[in-house]
């Protein structure tokens, strides 16, 4: 052979260059296709710069495109605006009505081509009804002179403002006044939750189940306010024994009872979504049960003006403003907690990223929620919250 090659070289060369370039165009063929199922699609830390959020989606690229086509792969985000009904404390006055509160929900998650994909849902909503009215002062103003400037009040910097805010007029107000604002239905609820979804084949008319699990964290606060005014002749905060002198005034006491109710547990549930069109019907549901971890805090504030007379006209002059508070009390409990979140909505395609949509929801805490004062023989430690109305967003990718 070695004779043959120094003889007859270039057939021999071509041989073995033709046979080596065969075996490395096989051979790392052969290892990418045998490992391909087992690397991800892409990273999910990286956007795909081909995305065009703002891309035109026209008729025809809707008809040709199948369900599975439709759905859409890679990050997804969604914002959406709450307008919630809540029900009422249990112990309250007309506890089967529902107040309404406003809010937010945030959405945020990636799906993997092998359809297989992760989820958050942050939700913040807040309801503030009070049985609230404004009562006037004894002094119920400050006069004011000839410039629009109170009389007889030092005005501090910067914004030439009363020193003692006490002593004037209510910010905005020609007036004196006393905010007197009882609860009727104050909340504030927030929830978190992590899940793992997983997207099956479409059915036969087009829609597509993605079944989830996952953890959820809820807090729900309620708060319990009453406030009192009352009139009338005190003793000053220097007394003499010997030559009593009382002073008109006037006291506001305000008894406020804080109940936080941390939930955390697991929950299950799907979501369902079908394309008509340039429209697109979701509907999600999900159960949870959650240890609900309660806890109380009752506390009384009091505010007291006292005049520099026994009788008070508008315009006379304050001679002493007093705060005071009283030693807090707490009380704990543990609770079982479980309920549902449906919600329901209909989307319309804007770009091929973007859609508009509206629609419904409701959240059920079924038990486990704490809410009224902490010394109460009627307070009930596992009472029901329920929360519904409808929400208008934006998604982004869906």
């Amino acid at each position: 052979m070695r004779q043959s090659l120094v003889e007859h070289p270039t057939p021999i060369v071509r041989g073995m260059a033709l046979a080596a370039g065969l075996a490395m165009a096989s051979g790392p063929g052969v290892a990418v296709a045998e490992f391909t199922d087992h690397l991800p699609s892409k990273d999910p830390a990286i956007l795909d710069a081909d995305y065009q959020w703002f891309e035109p989606l026209y008729d025809a690229d809707i008809l040709d495109m199948k369900p599975k086509k439709r759905a859409h792969t890679g990050w997804f985000g969604s914002v959406d605006r709450l307008q919630l009904w809540t029900t009422r404390p249990d112990n309250a006055d007309g506890d089967w009505v529902m107040d309404r509160g406003t809010g937010y929900r945030l959405d945020l998650g990636y799906m993997l081509d092998n359809d297989h994909g992760y989820s958050v849902t942050y939700t913040d909503f807040r309801v503030g009804s009070y049985d609230a009215y404004d009562r006037e002062r004894l002094n119920r103003l400050v006069p004011l002179d000839d410039e629009g400037v109170p009389e007889d009040i030092f005005l501090g910097p910067p914004f030439g403002l009363p020193s003692i805010q006490e002593d004037g007029n209510n910010f905005g107000y020609n007036y004196r006044f006393v905010p007197m604002r009882d609860s009727e239905n104050v909340a504030d609820f927030r929830s978190f939750e992590a899940n793992k979804t997983w997207r099956l084949e479409p059915y036969h008319y087009g829609g597509i189940l993605e079944p989830l699990i996952g953890v959820r964290y809820m807090r729900f606060a309620d708060v319990y306010q009453r406030m009192e005014y009352t009139p009338g002749l005190f003793l000053p905060p220097v007394f003499d024994p010997i030559d009593p002198d009382l002073l008109a005034g006037e006291q506001v006491i305000t008894e406020r009872s804080v109940t936080n109710n941390d939930m955390i547990g697991g929950q299950i549930g799907f979501r369902y979504f079908k394309h008509i069109n340039r429209w697109r019907y979701s509907g999600e549901f999900r159960i949870f049960n959650a240890a609900s971890f309660q806890s109380n805090k009752l506390q009384s504030f009091s505010e007291t003006t006292l005049y520099d007379d026994t009788e008070v006209e508008p315009g006379s002059e304050i001679r002493h403003f007093i705060r005071d508070q009283s030693r807090p009390l707490y009380g704990k409990n543990t609770e079982f907690a479980w309920g549902y979140d449906i919600r329901s909505e209909l989307s319309y395609t804007l770009t091929r990223m973007i859609e508009v949509r509206g629609g419904f929801q409701l959240i059920d805490i079924a038990t486990g929620v704490w809410r009224g004062r902490l010394i109460d023989p009627t307070s009930n430690q596992d009472q029901r919250a329920l929360m519904a109305g409808f929400t208008f967003g934006v998604a982004l990718n869906r």
